[in-house]
């Protein structure tokens, strides 16, 4: 603006500055539980809220793996609940003064447990009004002044849905009048809940289409699950999402009492930087687990995993070196070290620590990027954007993240941003960004000179 009366105008420019990156470590975990939301993406921080929500019991997939995976050290878990077909919730039809039926009372998860909950209907505290009680023996819910009309802040149906976390009430619609259209006097438990069959692929398949939303995960575990065909789901849905600029990596088990012979076969079909397989049985949480604890660049070769007491089996020398030569990532018990992760690698033998560390490259390049959508495509645009990458790619070689060539000849990254004149008319310009994850060290030969 060109001022007419004299005077100081002043410009506030704000830096650009880049959005912390999503935490690395977070682990998606697909499978059974015995209560909780299906085919719904919860976030779960501590062993203590995964049992409030989802339940202690171990007899189920989620379950197992959760334990193994906070016992290890992860921060957070993302858990999204299956349930193969045939499962009902159990229920409980509560009858009005009329003894007309007036409301349904449904357990909130599929399964017998929800045969545990008691109802009791009792008078309420204000005039033409009830009180709810509910339990399933651990927790006790009570909700007061309850009320079978629409019009009513209190109404039985919305505050019973929106307040309890065991059932879910629904209205009959009984043609009974308010006040005698609220539930009579009652106490009884919820009947009729019943076990769905075991998950089928297609229940796999649409959580992990649940899990792309979540911007957050890079790792993603199918909890007890040695079909290799839900591995390549797994697979594929880490493979898509690492071309969002969203890397993920996937860790499978190995069958129960699985010979060596055939564990080696399966990376025939399923090697890929994307996926890891964990050898023997039962212990996949547990370096998922353990990988999330990690920073991004460190390897989990050679250490110690948490929460296990034993292995299914131990592997020879002869047959450690067959599983590591297909990339199969095995555990061994070592005297001094206590059960320890051989060598941490993926089905295609990179290690893991590389992959992780070029997705965290990716991801962080990304949210500067997006910082940059909508300013001006001019030079000092450009130099703006190829100085925050660099600053990005000082911090992580400040980490150790990326170092340079072994003879110190290369860097340990090259950035470039341009554009030509058909990239400038069309709005678009280019990164060019390499880097040099560091490697784990896996072996030391060393040559021992006797001299006389």
């Amino acid at each position: 603006m060109v001022r007419v009366i004299p005077g100081v105008e002043i410009e506030v420019v704000k830096e650009i500055i880049p959005p912390a990156a999503y935490p690395s470590g977070v682990v998606a975990l697909v499978g059974t539980s015995e209560k909780g939301s299906v085919l719904t993406a919860t976030h779960v921080s501590s062993w203590k809220e995964f049992t409030e929500i989802f339940g202690s019991s171990t007899g189920y997939t989620v379950t197992r793996e959760a334990k193994q995976c906070f016992q290890n050290g992860v921060f957070e878990v993302v858990v999204t609940r299956i349930a193969g077909r045939g499962g009902k919730e159990a229920a409980l039809t509560l009858k009005d003064a009329k003894k007309v039926s007036t409301v349904e009372l449904k357990a909130r998860s599929i399964g017998e447990d929800g045969n545990k909950i008691k109802a009791k209907i009792e008078k309420g505290e204000s005039e033409n009004t009830v009180t709810l009680l509910i339990t399933d023996g651990e927790v006790i819910e009570v909700l007061d002044n309850l009320v079978m009309d629409q019009k009513s802040e209190r109404y039985l149906i919305d505050y019973v849905n929106q307040n309890s976390k065991l059932v879910m009430a629904e209205d009959l619609k009984s043609s009974t009048v308010f006040p005698d259209k609220n539930p009579a006097l009652v106490e009884d438990v919820l009947k009729g809940g019943k076990e769905p069959g075991m998950p089928a692929k297609e229940d796999y398949e649409a959580a992990l289409e649940k899990l792309e939303s979540e911007a957050e995960v890079d790792m993603v575990c199918a909890c007890d699950v040695s079909d290799p065909s839900i591995h390549s789901y797994v697979e594929a849905h880490c493979k898509n999402m690492s071309n969002e600029a969203m890397g993920r990596i996937g860790i499978g088990a190995v069958g129960k009492g699985e010979a060596v012979g055939e564990i080696i076969k399966r990376t025939e079909k399923l090697s890929s930087d994307r996926f890891v397989l964990v050898a023997p049985y039962g212990v996949a949480g547990a370096v998922a687990g353990l990988i999330s604890q990690l920073s991004y660049f460190e390897s989990p070769t050679y250490k110690a995993l948490s929460g296990v007491s034993e292995l299914e089996r131990a592997y020879s020398p002869s047959e450690l070196r067959q599983l590591l030569n297909t990339g199969i990532l095995p555990l061994q018990a070592q005297r001094g070290r206590g059960i320890i992760v051989v060598k941490g690698i993926t089905t295609s033998k990179e290690q893991i620590n590389v992959m992780r560390t070029a997705d965290q490259a990716v991801r962080m390049v990304k949210a500067i990027g997006e910082q940059f959508i909508g300013t001006l495509n001019s030079p000092t645009g450009r130099s703006a954007l190829r100085e925050k990458l660099t600053e990005l790619m000082i911090r992580m070689e400040k980490e150790g993240a990326i170092v340079p060539s072994a003879d110190l000849t290369e860097p340990a990254f090259v950035v470039d941003v341009y554009c030509s004149e058909l990239d400038f008319a069309q709005g678009i310009v280019r990164v060019d960004l390499a880097v040099r994850p560091v490697r784990a060290i896996d072996y030391i030969y060393a040559t021992v000179v006797v001299q006389a």
